[in-house]
């Protein structure tokens, strides 16, 4: 254990590996300090006015409405040290596009290079806006309450005692105020409010003229880096994206809420009534944030891919994958060119990348073997489980690759819009959400001791998912609470003085045992759950849902007891189908072997590649 032994020497001796620290900007100097605190400070104003009035238009009709205006200032920094970037900063060599949520940089032009080169970051001074004022935020409400007042007949029946039948409905708009991390959070994490003095093997621990070790009884050589304590404003982003951008999109819109609610009210005897109300709530203008230089994960940029022409590369490479295994050999495992008549096909976006070289149909240029086309970082991806998003990503997020791809003529834009940088997080307003739910509501008022109020509510949640600039954002289901039925209840027990039982009863057994009373609460729920965008296989929905349980099993290994959730062949033909390999035929685990009968998969597969969610699987699987 050669790597533990030398890190417990290295404690015992006192063998440093690096002296880390942080000077930050003093806001009331605006000079770096060593060690000293980060203030990030700012406000946001809120004006508010509004009109309402109420109206009972008969005897049993009543109707409020009102509006109401709300004006949001943007964020104001209160000091000096937070930086904040253009809209062409955040674009990059891209260059800005013709505007929108999803089209403000050039995302769906790969070769475009009439941008910015080196983005910088400016110094957010005090008393700057953040983004534009959105000034269009008027909040209408009306609501209804009807009490219809029938006295006989079949409505009558139907309604019940005409003093507690009535129809209420209403309908509102609200908006949302952010709290102070949303824009600090944004501001805050961009260059320049902070400094690292870090110093390592990398970085100036052992400067020329020392030697190694440094150790931690040489106090004069645990000195943090030197730096410059005065700010030099514009900050230019630094080469091979050692920076990252957060910004907010000037249009951004203050969110919103509208809410709109009908329901109704009837007596059931003397002392109960039963509300049955649908509610709604539809969100838009909600702030999210999205990465635009990210082509993997959540933000599966597959729109990019296909302009750029990688998708159908890709494709090819899987295709090339199968040829080479199925011949065997020395091509066993590799997805490169092996020539005309071989079943392989060019691949010139790989070859570029990989080795930097623009003769994608000479087969000898296809060299590395098992450090690039055999990889199985590399080949893994085309196997059973095709996944274009990682083989970009890993591709464009190594140095060495993309000066390879620079030398053989590929533009710095291929990938993404922002070459110079890491991350791009732009915080916009183009998510929304909905909300339904049905509710019925038993209320008992207290008569002869008891209460109680018994609710039950059905509810749906959704909320907008991203699928690229080309597509922006859809609607998706999610999981949530979908039954609940709540209940509390107090009973008065009749014994005491005054009381049904022991009204005249001495006063010392009054005090034992009158004046008690029984109260509770209880809550039963079903909530869903979404196993995301995957394929089920030998089963439906319903089934999963089924045999979604408890499950007790014996570990043979161990012989200990173990809870599981899915039978045990569902599980491991799942693992099956999650574990690839680029050296076997059908592109599975040789251990494990391909998946077979019952099981979950991913969306992907070898005949079937999403451009967007919900393309070869739907977009959720909820339970």
């Amino acid at each position: 254990q050669l790597a533990d032994a030398r890190e417990l020497y290295a404690l015992l001796t006192g063998r440093v590996s690096a002296v880390t620290g942080q000077a930050a900007l003093d806001p009331a100097t605006n000079k770096y300090v060593a060690f000293g605190p980060r203030t990030r400070a700012g406000s946001i104003d809120v004006y508010s006015g509004f009109v309402q009035d109420s109206w009972r238009v008969t005897p049993t009709l009543t109707v409020n409405a009102g509006l109401r205006y709300d004006l949001q200032t943007p964020f104001v920094a209160s000091n000096d040290i937070m930086t904040s970037v253009t809209m062409a900063d955040v674009c990059g060599l891209a260059g800005i596009g013709s505007g929108g949520t999803y089209s403000k940089c050039n995302f769906s032009q790969p070769n475009a290079t009439s941008g910015k080169a080196i983005p910088e970051f400016v110094q957010l001074t005090k008393g700057t806006q953040g983004y534009e004022t959105d000034k269009n935020n008027f909040s209408p409400s009306v609501s209804f309450a009807w009490r219809p007042n029938v006295q006989s007949g079949v409505l009558r029946t139907i309604l019940g005692n005409p003093d507690q039948a009535t129809l209420r409905a209403g309908w509102s708009v609200a908006y949302e105020r952010q709290g102070m991390n949303q824009f600090t959070g944004v501001f805050g994490a961009n260059p320049g409010s902070t400094l690292d003095l870090r110093r390592d093997a990398n970085i100036g621990l052992v400067p020329a003229g020392e030697s190694w070790p440094v150790l931690l009884s040489q106090t004069n050589r645990l000195n943090q880096a030197s730096f410059n304590e005065t700010p030099a404003f514009p900050i230019l982003t630094r080469e091979n994206r050692a920076d990252s951008i957060s910004a907010f999109a000037p249009d951004i819109k203050i969110g919103r809420a509208q809410t709109w609610t009908v329901g109704f009210q009837r007596a059931l005897g003397d002392d109960m009534a039963m509300e049955v109300r649908y509610v709604g709530t539809r969100g838009d203008q909600q702030w999210s944030t999205l990465n635009y230089n990210r082509i993997d994960g959540n933000n599966l940029r597959v729109d990019v891919l296909r302009d750029n022409g990688f998708l159908g590369e890709f494709q090819s490479a899987m295709a090339n994958l199968r040829a080479n295994n199925a011949a065997g050999g020395s091509r066993a495992g590799s997805f490169a060119y092996y020539g005309a008549g071989t079943g392989t096909a060019p691949l010139p976006i790989y070859l570029a990348y990989l080795n930097g070289r623009t003769d994608a149909t000479n087969a000898a240029a296809y060299t590395g073997g098992s450090s690039t086309w055999a990889s199985t970082t590399f080949a893994s991806r085309l196997a059973a489980v095709p996944n274009p998003g990682a083989a970009a990503s890993e591709l464009d997020t190594n140095l060495t690759r993309r000066t390879n791809a620079l030398k053989a003529g590929l533009p710095a834009t291929f990938f993404v819009p922002n070459p110079r940088v890491n991350n791009v997080n732009v915080r916009d307003s183009g998510a929304f959400s909905d909300y339904h739910a049905l509710q019925l509501e038993l209320r008992r008022r207290l008569s002869k001791g008891l209460s109680a109020s018994v609710n039950y509510q059905y509810a749906l949640e959704n909320g907008s998912a991203f699928d690229g600039f080309s597509f922006g954002r859809v609607m998706e289901g999610s999981g949530n609470v979908r039954h609940a039925i709540k209940g509390q209840w107090d009973w008065t027990i009749p014994v005491g003085r005054g009381q049904r039982f022991g009204a005249n009863m001495h006063p010392l057994l009054d005090a034992i045992f009158g004046g008690w009373s029984m109260n509770g609460v209880g809550r039963i729920q079903a909530r869903t759950l979404d196993f995301g965008n995957v394929r089920l296989v030998g089963m439906t929905t319903d089934e999963l849902t089924k045999m979604y349980k408890f499950y007790r099993r014996t570990n043979a290994s161990t012989g200990r007891v173990e809870i599981w959730m899915l039978p045990e062949d569902i599980i491991l033909n799942t693992r099956r189908a999650y574990s690839v390999s680029n050296t076997t035929a059908d592109g599975y685990s040789a251990s494990l072997g391909a998946p077979t009968g019952r099981y979950i998969a991913p969306a992907n597969s070898a005949t079937c590649i999403q451009a967007r969610a919900g393309d070869c699987a739907p977009r959720t699987t909820i339970i």
